[in-house]
């Protein structure tokens, strides 16, 4: 793998005319309560790198993940992650856009990574087109293809349409991933246990999404629709609007009608299960520029049952306070958090500080919990191309009974020109 990776890297550095580098070191540390009279230490380390090498309309991205514990050996330790590694050529005939590698899609309803292509077209003035297709990357995001490329792939693509105000979109999205081959026990009709190899198929989904959106003045609309293909049912409807009475006062409301999105191929798709229907509605307040407060409410609707979810909150531009409350079939909760941070030394240093209370019960009738989270960290930016963070936190829930973490981070950017190779 890593010889792979320098042959790949080598050309593109020595033709590329710019550099940009970006490293982020982090250390996370925590205890780990085994048994009663059994704890474990833990130091996991990560080190992040995004690269970037560009010349002209062409240019090379990497994002990858060195990780290890240093304190207690855990399984495939250490780990080598590549969340992408592609080429991006822009403006093909001042039309197209190409990308090829391990890249990110987000394609309307289409979204995840694929080990493939990405093509985008300018139609027209107002309109556009993207298609994409590739196989899933591994579950380990090692660098190399899925060991089972036929069952595991992605494809799909997305038309848009942009015109001032308006914005209309039509998708659609087509995934498979197969699980392993297993084994299980079953009994036939007359109670006789015997051993079943378990093959599922790899269809897992395949959708057809439109949205829309638009702004007029002071009011605005945003609407979505969801076809599951594979079930045969809409599987989700969403509208909602924004109207400013005011300069400084502003109304939202909205419904959102869900389906579970659940793999045909997974053993939950034969439970029963419902929708949920809500109905939500917001107030937006801007008292002075750096002052907002704002109120919200939501009635969730299940098959035969409803729950509620009250928001209250004011953003002071360096802080924010948030209540909340929960009623009815979801469980019970009334909460609070807030976070504040204040800039200092002309940005050099920046601390913040944060506070989460609840009080819940996860049913009507039921026992009552806390859970409470206290953090204090601060970021120290030395120059433009080095900064570093600490941040600290304490838990106690009915989980942990006292839990504090630290962790630290260190950033690293480098954008240099190279033109090794003129």
């Amino acid at each position: 793998m890593i010889k792979r990776l320098i042959f790949l890297l080598i050309p593109a550095l020595l033709f590329s005319q710019n550099l940009n580098l970006r490293l982020t070191t982090t250390a996370y540390m925590w205890q780990r309560q085994e048994a009663p009279e059994i704890s474990t230490n833990h130091l996991r380390a990560y080190q992040l790198a995004q690269l970037t090498l560009s010349k002209g309309n062409l240019s090379l991205h990497a994002f990858a993940n060195l990780s290890n514990d240093f304190r207690e050996k855990q399984t495939d330790d250490p780990r080598l992650r590549f969340y992408n590694f592609y080429v991006n050529w822009r403006n093909i005939f001042n039309r197209f856009n190409l990308k090829f590698g391990r890249l990110a899609v987000y394609s309307g309803v289409g979204v995840g990574t694929i080990d493939g292509a990405y093509i985008n077209a300018r139609i027209s003035k107002f309109l556009s087109a993207n298609v994409y297709g590739g196989f899933l990357m591994p579950q380990d995001q090692k660098f190399a293809l899925n060991d089972d490329p036929k069952n595991n792939f992605m494809f799909g693509g997305q038309l848009k349409f942009s015109r001032s105000s308006l914005y209309a979109s039509l998708s659609y999205f087509n995934q498979h991933r197969k699980s392993k081959v297993y084994e299980a026990l079953r009994a036939d009709s007359l109670g006789d246990v015997f051993v079943k190899e378990i093959n599922l198929t790899s269809a897992q989904y395949q959708i057809v999404s439109g949205d829309l959106s638009y702004e007029f003045s002071n009011f605005e609309v945003y609407s979505r629709v969801d076809y599951d293909i594979n079930k045969v049912k809409f599987s989700r409807f969403e509208i909602s609007a924004g109207v400013n009475l005011v300069e400084r006062l502003k109304l939202s409301a909205g419904y959102d009608y869900r389906d579970p999105r659940i793999p045909a191929n997974s053993i939950f798709s034969v439970f029963n299960y419902g929708v949920t229907k809500e109905i939500e509605a917001g107030v937006h307040y801007k008292i002075s520029p750096t002052l907002r407060v704002y109120v919200g409410f939501s009635n969730v609707r299940y098959v035969d049952d409803k729950a509620q979810r009250i928001v209250l909150g004011f953003d002071a531009g360096y802080g924010s306070v948030n209540f909340a409350k929960r009623l009815g079939y979801a469980g019970e909760l009334d909460g609070i958090s807030a976070q504040v941070y204040y800039p200092m030394f002309n940005n050099k240093f920046i601390p913040n500080a944060s506070l989460s209370f609840a009080s819940y019960k996860l049913w009507d009738g039921g026992e009552k919990h806390k859970s409470l989270v206290l953090s204090l960290g601060g970021n120290l930016k030395l120059n433009n191309a080095i900064s570093f963070d600490v941040q600290s936190q304490y838990i106690q829930n009915k989980i942990y009974k006292s839990d504090f973490r630290v962790f630290f981070k260190f950033n690293y950017w480098l954008f240099t020109n190279l033109g090794l190779i003129k």
